[in-house]
């Protein structure tokens, strides 16, 4: 009982965590130039044009003269890593409590901490792939496939 308490505690912060933290959402825009603009906010999309802030200027890109769009996702290797060391020691102390546990003949102690290993490397390899960049590539696209995305993504 005390290990879903535990666990359901964990999930509520990963999925409130954005919220709690929420930041403008960050991207990076390549214009067919080769032109970068990082860092930008995307104020909107309207009429074939994007609409980008950055350092309180606001600069406008007719969708054909963008190469590609990158969001900016943050990494999250630390909240991973520690929800997975967390739950691998419940889970590791769980096992070894048992009396036909197949961790009970190495002892409570080091199946914690062999299991917050474990739970921790899992943890923290799913934090840092779930926080990969997302690249998209306009310039090969048709200019109603273009507009598609855009809206898509921004309204």
């Amino acid at each position: 009982m005390k290990f879903n308490i535990v666990l359901f505690f964990l999930f509520s912060i990963i999925i409130l965590q954005n919220e709690v933290f929420a930041q403008p959402q960050l991207w990076e825009m390549y214009s067919t130039s080769n032109q970068p603009f990082v860092n930008v906010v995307v104020e909107k999309y309207e009429s074939d044009s994007l609409y980008l802030k950055s350092m309180n200027q606001l600069f406008i890109f007719h969708q054909d003269s963008i190469e590609y769009l990158i969001k900016k996702r943050d990494s999250n290797f630390g909240l991973g890593f520690i929800f997975g060391a967390v739950a691998g020691g419940i889970f590791g102390a769980k096992i070894s409590s048992g009396s036909d546990g197949f961790l009970s003949g190495i002892g409570k102690g080091l199946s914690i901490v062999l299991g917050s290993v474990i739970g921790g490397v899992v943890g923290g390899g799913i934090g840092l792939s779930s926080g990969a960049d997302q690249k998209y590539l306009l310039s090969k696209l048709k200019s109603e496939d273009k507009r598609i995305l855009l809206n898509r993504l921004f309204n």
